[in-house]
């Protein structure tokens, strides 16, 4: 069995609720932690490219699902959040577009989160960095070099170019960095931006090779864009509901997150 379908099966262990041998729910709302009504986010999902609804987010090991079940009661009370340290935010929509050219289709950013100083764009990770995977970009991208993009950030675009395969998806990231940016230059007054990059692990991830080495290139990615205006953070989930814990309004979610989502693996 490879890491993927071993990821698979412990968090299907871990499901309280129904679903197939393959790790299917029925339908969207029974993928949910108990108290969040799927027709918060409904209509914020259904505007993604992945038609998320339809199949992938009835997936036990959905990420879509996952950053729903983790962000969905802060976009009714966008007040209580606390992310990084932080408490609050203005506001708060799941699948959000950013264009980079006129046509085309753009990147969907799992999460986007306004703060009024800031904005903060999430993408969201579960087992997709489990496997490796090559870095395609069309020809359109190499109209956006500097000064229309950031050095840093373009140095990382053409290493990716290269093809070179790795579990962190810098194709995607590096997209939505190109959407950041084209939304920066149509607000050059607005707030400061941040790329967040969340991503899940075992409760054991030293253990698992995978893990690390998806760990060593976060670490080196983050190190080669860190000039940037335009910032990159990353942490884990496990960091995420940690933070949550420490907080007596989040405890409780934070409890239920770790009941699903935090498992062993034995490789």
């Amino acid at each position: 069995m490879n890491i993927t379908s071993m990821a698979k099966a412990a968090l299907l262990r871990n499901f309280s609720g129904l679903a197939d041998t393959k790790g299917y729910t029925r339908s969207p709302q029974e993928n949910l932690l108990p108290g969040i009504n799927l027709a918060t986010v409904e209509d914020d999902l259904r505007r993604g490219d992945g038609d998320e609804l339809r199949m992938k987010f009835t997936a036990v090991h959905s990420s879509s699902a996952l950053a729903v079940n983790c962000f969905a009661p802060f976009k009714v009370e966008p007040n209580r959040l606390v992310l990084s340290g932080t408490q609050g935010a203005a506001k708060l929509e799941f699948e959000c577009k950013l264009k980079i050219f006129h046509g085309g289709r753009s990147p969907n950013l799992d999460v986007w989160i306004q703060r009024g100083h800031d904005v903060v764009a999430v993408e969201s990770k579960l087992l997709e960095y489990l496997r490796p995977k090559k870095p395609e970009f069309s020809r359109a991208y190499d109209r956006l070099a500097p000064p229309k993009s950031d050095s840093h950030w373009w140095r990382v675009y053409e290493e990716a170019k290269k093809g070179t395969e790795q579990h962190l998806d810098r194709a995607q990231l590096v997209k939505h960095y190109f959407g950041l940016n084209n939304f920066r230059e149509k607000n050059p007054e607005g707030p400061e931006q941040t790329l967040l990059y969340i991503f899940w692990e075992p409760l054991n991830w030293l253990d698992v090779k995978e893990c690390r080495q998806h760990r060593d290139e976060v670490k080196t990615f983050a190190e080669a864009v860190s000039p940037s205006q335009i910032k990159f953070r990353w942490m884990t989930y496990n960091d995420l509901w940690e933070e949550w814990s420490a907080v007596p309004d989040l405890g409780g979610h934070a409890h239920s997150l770790k009941a699903r989502y935090e498992v062993r693996l034995q490789p």
